[in-house]
């Protein structure tokens, strides 16, 4: 924790011995620790600190304070990652995933929709059950639509953008990007459609119904933010998934068309075919850009 070096040392004190306190995790029933960190009962440690009120006792007053710190901190999580949540349902999710990842990874940045960044990884490294690939992807989805709503929009792709407007062959060689805003997915699985099939319940309703059906199949998905800024799932074919994936990272058309050419047979065959419609697809949604994305 920072200070401001003239604060007073009685202040700088008290606001580490409250923000020890208030991050500590709260129990399955909501109730702040009664041993404070340094071993005492916090029913008398927390006069040193705290005054009472006419109804309420310190310990109960810092409590409040223990107790919507994590409220909060949860209900982001809740909102951020809604498949995750019904996948286990508040109580389990709070206590096998939620209070595990918050003591590893507290809020550390000024805005809070950051808060679950790190939680698609803390998953892969820690969650070992036998579906620790569906939580992890899961959340690696949950997470996308959270970093699609709010990823800043590049100017996109048209012919004002090119060295010379009037002769589009230019636009061959010029390095294209994917908008900040696009995500690509490739499963093996229909995650997609069980996903907005869980949305259309509460947490509550799975605990007690079956979940819907998760089909088997190979999927690959582009996740998008259209014109009117709602966040849109499309699903396109193995063929395109690869080649729109190769201006993640910044292509020319010349270079895609380059790589295509050492592709095996399928899928060789299938992109030139399709290139100038998908091109053509990709420019009216606007999800290509000449400006390189920001790190």
């Amino acid at each position: 924790m920072n200070f401001d070096p003239s604060a007073p040392a009685k202040l700088k004190k008290s606001q580490k011995w409250f923000a020890s306190i208030i991050t500590r995790p709260i129990d399955e029933d909501s109730r702040m620790n009664p041993i404070s960190p340094v071993g005492e009962l916090m029913e008398e440690e927390a006069w040193d600190y705290i005054k009472p009120s006419h109804t309420l006792r310190p310990a109960q007053r810092i409590e409040i304070y223990n107790q919507q710190y994590w409220w909060r901190l949860l209900s982001i999580l809740h909102d951020t990652f809604p498949l995750l949540t019904r996948l286990f349902g508040y109580h389990d999710f709070n206590q096998t995933i939620a209070f595990p990842y918050l003591q590893k990874h507290p809020p550390n940045h000024w805005s809070l929709n950051e808060l679950g960044m790190y939680l698609t990884k803390w998953i892969a490294e820690n969650y070992h059950r036998s579906d620790n690939s569906l939580i992890k992807d899961s959340a690696e989805i949950d997470w996308a639509y959270n970093r699609t709503f709010l990823a800043p929009e590049s100017p996109p792709l048209n012919s004002a953008n090119l060295p010379n407007p009037e002769d589009l062959s230019g636009l061959l060689e010029c390095t294209l990007y994917l908008q900040p805003s696009i995500n690509l997915f490739a499963y093996t699985y229909d995650l997609f459609t069980f996903r907005s099939d869980f949305l259309k319940h509460e947490p509550e309703y799975w605990v007690e119904n079956d979940f819907p059906e998760l089909n088997k199949k190979n999927q690959w998905v582009v996740l998008f933010r259209n014109h009117r800024k709602d966040l849109i799932w499309e699903e396109i074919s193995e063929s395109e998934f690869h080649l729109i994936n190769h201006f993640q990272n910044g292509a020319s058309i010349e270079e895609a068309c380059q790589w295509l050419e050492e592709q095996k047979t399928e899928l060789y065959t299938a992109a030139s075919e399709n290139i100038h419609t998908w091109l053509q697809g990709w420019v009216i949604k606007k999800w290509l850009t000449m400006e390189k994305p920001k790190a």
